[in-house]
């Protein structure tokens, strides 16, 4: 488990490291909700070397052939956009001749759901486009992101003729430049970076492209981690347990090489060196048998990860790593089971009842469980790079073997003081073996009990990283939506949907509305003012708000506090979201002026 995981893990990290330039597809993309200031794209095509521009918006999108519906996401492809890898299609010729006329690609999973051939239709908005490939893959996208909406590419120029962009359209517009090599990127992107605040756009270099791919998958990696982390305890638990179980069936022999001569040490060290043969077997076997999985990840996780390909090399470091702990744990946790070795009388070849007790005053067992608890903790660290958890995880594990040590002991006690006596011959026999010699009591509740309580952290910590991205379709959650119903259409959609049986989560006003002045600031004067800091989309984009007298649990107040009534003097107060807060620089008290269609409502932060 430890190679194939660590290996995939290696793996991942140079793939992201090596396709960095690809995932992105330039050296540069700058994205915004609305079209970029024409100063401000000709000092980006005055710094680059190529440009390229996509818009993206969701619509529905129609196959005359079989009357088929579906959302999509429809992208206008302007320029030779991927710089670095390439757009996926087939056939592979598609990819350049779409953009030779009123052609599309379609993603694969569209083409396949409605039987949709290469050479048939698509209709988008007021056009009717020949598909003229299958769309398979997109640098920087991942293969489940066509689940929820598939993508449509089609030519830039005829985006226009859809009729789908208007005024308070959704539309996301990307700016995608390629520069000369040597070309100072980062420095270049701080100095257009007010300039970028104002126009509300963010920038996206492969530095950053790559740092967040790989905060994405941190959290995989952790869990992957924990997982091998996991199965190396449950492998400690089974090899302390099938020494300790070796060891005791082996006393009677043990005892008679005393007889013959030999001494505790050299009984020990005979045993010992058995044990490291088959511990540096089973580690072999193990970094074998990872490497060998670790080829199959790549292909069962492709559709995840957003890269043309996944390496399945294998990784020495990996083997080394899984080798060395392998052999270190077989010897450490052997090592209790086999102290007990140096102590065996020769006596006890004559004697099958005579017991020595020693565990207690044994130094060397004390120096045992301190290297066990290093060891631990030190592998600990290397799995979460956490101090905190390096410490307390290893003190949990001691906790947690005393605990299960202390109710195998109190059974034992319990069993053997009140011994059911009137019971029937089958139970009186199962209950006596708990505390007869040899018993295996005491090793099967900590083994047991061990290995059930790290399986469940397994567990518990998978729930709780699914619970993290399953939000909708779960509890009270919503995971459909209908949107755009007008005030005399109410009634009848919530009968249709009650109809169905579906409960109405929420029932939430829409109303749309412009910026008119803040504090006293209208749009014509921020305009003709170069000073200002607050961002020109504050004016410029139409706001879809609502009104209600609480707070969902996704709602946060940040600063101010929370007016869900109306004020007694007739003020309306809002509250507007952190970046709405960010852009305007607006404060607790500033007055926001709204042009609701055609009527301005004043209002108060």
């Amino acid at each position: 488990a430890l190679v194939a995981i660590n290996s995939f893990s290696e793996n991942l990290q140079q793939d992201i490291d090596g396709q960095a330039q690809t995932l992105l597809g330039a050296d540069l993309k700058v994205e915004s909700a609305q079209i970029l200031p024409d100063s401000l794209v000709k000092k980006l095509d005055q710094s680059s070397v190529a440009q390229a521009m996509i818009v993206q918006f969701g619509s529905m999108s129609t196959f005359p052939k079989t009357g088929d519906t579906r959302l999509s996401r429809i992208i206008g492809l302007e320029g030779n956009y991927p710089f670095y890898g390439k757009i996926n299609t087939t056939p592979t010729t598609a990819a350049e001749d779409f953009k030779k006329g009123k052609k599309a690609l379609v993603d694969k999973t569209l083409l396949l759901q409605f039987g949709i051939s290469v050479g048939d239709s698509i209709k988008i908005g007021a056009v009717t486009f020949e598909v003229a490939g299958q769309l398979n893959s997109v640098p920087g996208a991942a293969g489940v992101a066509s689940l929820a909406a598939p993508a449509i590419y089609i030519p830039m120029k005829y985006i226009p003729a859809t009729h789908l962009v208007q005024a308070g359209s959704r539309t996301n517009y990307q700016y995608y430049y390629l520069f000369d090599k040597g070309f100072d990127i980062e420095n270049f992107t701080k100095e257009i970076s007010p300039r970028l605040q104002l126009s509300n756009a963010k920038t996206e270099t492969v530095t950053s492209r790559k740092k967040n791919i790989s905060e994405a998958f941190s959290t995989v990696n952790v869990f992957l981690n924990l997982v091998g982390f996991i199965a190396l305890l449950l492998g400690c638990i089974g090899v302390a347990s099938a020494v300790h179980i070796y060891i005791k069936d082996k006393i009677s022999t043990v005892s008679i090489l005393r007889c013959l001569g030999a001494s505790g040490r050299q009984a020990f060290l005979i045993y010992l060196i058995q044990i490291v043969a088959m511990g540096l077997v089973g580690s072999l076997l193990g970094a074998l048998l990872g490497s060998g999985i670790q080829v199959l990840l790549p292909e069962v996780l492709k559709d995840f990860l957003p890269l043309e390909s996944i390496s399945s090399n294998v990784s020495m470091s990996a083997i080394g790593q899984g080798i060395l702990t392998g052999l270190s744990i077989s010897i450490l946790f052997a090592l209790l089971p086999l102290l007990s070795i140096r102590k065996i009388s020769p006596l006890r070849s004559l004697r099958a009842s005579y017991e020595e007790d020693t565990a207690g005053t044994d130094p060397m067992r004390w120096l045992v469980y301190g290297l066990i608890f290093l060891f631990v903790t030190g592998f600990t660290y290397v799995q979460t790079g956490g101090g905190k958890e390096a410490i307390f995880f290893p003190i949990g594990i001691g906790l947690a073997f005393l605990l299960l040590a202390g109710i195998a002991k109190i059974t034992i006690w319990a069993v053997r003081y009140f011994f059911p006596t009137q019971w029937s011959f089958v139970w009186r026999q199962s209950i006596a073996n708990l505390y007869r010699p040899n018993n295996q009591t005491l090793t099967l509740i900590v083994s047991i009990g061990l290995g059930t309580a790290f399986i469940s952290i397994l567990f518990f910590t998978q729930d709780l990283l699914l619970q993290q991205v399953e939000i909708t379709g779960s509890g009270n959650q919503p995971n459909m939506i209908l949107f755009n119903i007008q005030k005399e259409q109410k009634n009848d959609v919530v009968a249709l949907t009650q109809k169905h049986n579906l409960p109405i989560i929420q029932d939430v006003p829409v109303v749309t509305m412009r910026l008119e002045s803040l504090d006293g600031i209208t749009k014509s004067k921020r305009l003709k003012d170069t000073t200002s800091e607050v961002s020109r989309w504050i004016y410029t984009r139409e706001y879809r708000v609502t009104y209600r007298d609480y707070l969902t649990d996704t709602d946060e107040v940040i600063d101010g506090k929370w007016q869900g009534e109306k004020a007694a003097d007739g003020t309306i107060y809002i509250s507007i979201s952190e970046r709405i807060a960010n852009g305007s620089k607006a404060k607790i008290g500033t007055k926001m002026i709204w042009n609701v269609q055609g009527a301005l409502l004043e209002t108060v932060v």
